[in-house]
């Protein structure tokens, strides 16, 4: 009976060692949870709401779709996106999506007021301009006296060593609606220079081709682009007839000069009439003199810059 009882405290060390060397295993993170407390019904509603969760999870708005394999293992699987196609945009599209399109506004009222070309201004209506080139500085003026006929007034100076005052009309005779026009002009004048022709020797007679009294009659015609404010180009030929009064005797023993001399010479002028506003325009003008005096120069280019408005 000793040898037994002395026995039994070395079993229970044995026995407690063994223990100690098999491992424990630690308690789950998410043990399940314990429904033996619940009815049926409620373990049936907590199984359904975790589904709808772990559904909702991968239905959620940009979810990745998966592959058939997967959603047959119950995934879901997204709707497959139609390929995009590229449509042509009709011209000017997209100049209307990147600016804001304007209202558009009420139309240009058409420039009419014509100082150069066979357009006349019409009845009780004024124009004038000026002009500044080589050789001459020049003034107009045209009224209306009836809706084909215009009186004209000018002035011509040549840097103040020849000033001349003018007097003419414009009648049109043919007229193709408001775009082109044909007419005919004629003016007058008398020149007044700075130095007798005694001691002028290639001055502002020469350069001006004009004498004491001077008639001008002639043709003009003009043209305007369609449109209401584009271009109105003019063509201006005239015949210039000269009287001198003041004749010299350049030869020697020439004996006296009679006391008066006509000469001639035909100017040309082309040029245009832009409009800046609806009365207003700056006008051009080329062209050139072709004269026959023996005085005179045989050909003398004219150029010159102006405006021309309505009043």
């Amino acid at each position: 009976m000793a040898p037994l009882r002395s026995l039994l405290p070395l079993t229970l060390l044995a026995g407690l060692s063994a223990r100690a060397q098999v491992p424990v295993e630690p308690p789950a993170r998410n043990p399940t949870p314990d429904e033996s407390w619940a009815t049926p019904a409620q373990v049936e509603s907590s199984s359904g709401q975790g589904a709808r969760d772990e559904q909702g999870w991968n239905t959620f708005p940009g979810a990745t779709a998966v592959p058939e394999g997967e959603a047959a293992a119950g995934l879901p699987r997204l709707p497959e996106v139609p390929p995009m196609t590229v449509v042509d945009n009709p011209p000017g599209a997209r100049e209307s999506r990147l600016r804001p399109v304007e209202p558009a506004g009420p139309p240009a009222v058409p420039n009419r007021v014509s100082l150069l070309g066979a357009r006349t201004v019409g009845a009780g209506r004024v124009a004038a301009g000026v002009s500044l080139g080589f050789p001459v500085v020049s003034a107009r003026v045209a009224v209306g006296v009836l809706p084909r006929l215009d009186v004209l007034a000018g002035f011509d100076t040549l840097y103040g060593t020849m000033n001349e005052l003018r007097l003419g009309g414009r009648w049109v005779v043919l007229e193709g609606g408001a775009r082109w026009s044909v007419g005919v002009v004629a003016e007058g004048s008398r020149a007044f220079f700075l130095r007798s022709a005694s001691v002028e020797d290639k001055g502002a007679r020469y350069l001006s081709g004009r004498r004491n009294w001077n008639v001008m009659p002639g043709l003009v015609a003009s043209f305007q682009v369609q449109g209401a404010r584009t271009p109105r180009f003019f063509l201006d030929a005239r015949y210039l007839v000269s009287f001198d009064t003041e004749p010299l005797q350049r030869t020697p023993l020439g004996g006296l000069p009679p006391n008066l001399v006509t000469t001639s010479s035909w100017p040309v002028r082309v040029g245009a009439e832009v409009p800046l506003s609806e009365k207003t325009s700056y006008s051009v003008s080329l062209g050139g003199d072709v004269r026959s005096g023996t005085e005179d120069a045989a050909f003398m280019p004219v150029v010159s810059v102006g405006i021309v408005t309505g009043l």
